[in-house]
């Protein structure tokens, strides 16, 4: 325990970057056992998992260290979780077609017709993805809660509606249309606003909203 107050004190001083690994790990811990001081035991996670690979293994690897029992190594594995999602890439808005593009490769070379469905939060940012269809487009068979189900319980403020066509032609059917129409409205209901429906094939697809088709 001794060692824990110099830790803070220098990390109080000079900033979490100039503490070795060692001491980081040390704070993370809190305490050590009887055996084994913090930083001692830090140090014997370390020798046994350096710092490259500690973020691999699973809580119960981590416990078979002498000193570490499940609550610690579960504050480590907590500690390692949030520094990994800190450097997670910031996700791009999705404003345009091309930007949703990327998103429906998985349905650009389905035989049958997939209708899948992106659930956006304010910022225009993906939320969830999930398919809501698979055949052809029809509203008998496509409820609204298919797809506004998931945007409810996210919660999502709007949504992107997306579809292949293995027939290779963009052009929209009058079920797609009926369908967009339907939708569209629900959704104005619910307070969920559909922001565009895409068709696509292998090499091309056509946006209802930038046809006009959308309002």
């Amino acid at each position: 325990m001794k060692h824990r107050p110099n830790i803070r004190e220098k990390l109080r001083s000079f900033g979490p970057q100039n503490l070795s690994n060692q001491e980081l790990l040390a704070l993370i811990l809190g305490s050590g056992t009887l055996n084994l001081s913090v930083i001692q035991l830090a140090a014997q996670i370390l020798r046994q998992f350096p710092l490259a690979i500690l973020h691999q293994p699973s809580l119960k690897k981590l416990t078979t260290i002498s000193g570490l029992g499940p609550a610690k190594a579960a504050q480590i594995m907590a500690a390692l979780e949030l520094g990994k999602r800190n450097h997670q890439p910031t996700p791009t808005p999705i404003r345009n077609p091309h930007s949703v593009l990327p998103h429906l490769e998985e349905i650009r070379r389905k035989r049958r017709e997939h209708t899948i469905c992106l659930y956006l939060n304010a910022r225009h940012e993906l939320l969830h993805k999930e398919t809501v269809a698979v055949g052809g487009l029809n509203y008998s068979l496509l409820e609204a809660r298919d797809v506004f189900g998931p945007a409810l319980r996210l919660p999502a403020v709007s949504i992107i509606l997306a579809h292949n066509h293995p027939s290779g032609s963009t052009k929209p059917s009058q079920e797609d249309l009926s369908v967009t129409d339907k939708l569209a409205k629900a959704g104005t209901l619910l307070g969920v606003t559909l922001l565009d429906h895409l068709i696509v094939t292998r090499t091309a697809y056509t946006s209802l909203r930038e046809q006009g088709k959308l309002e």
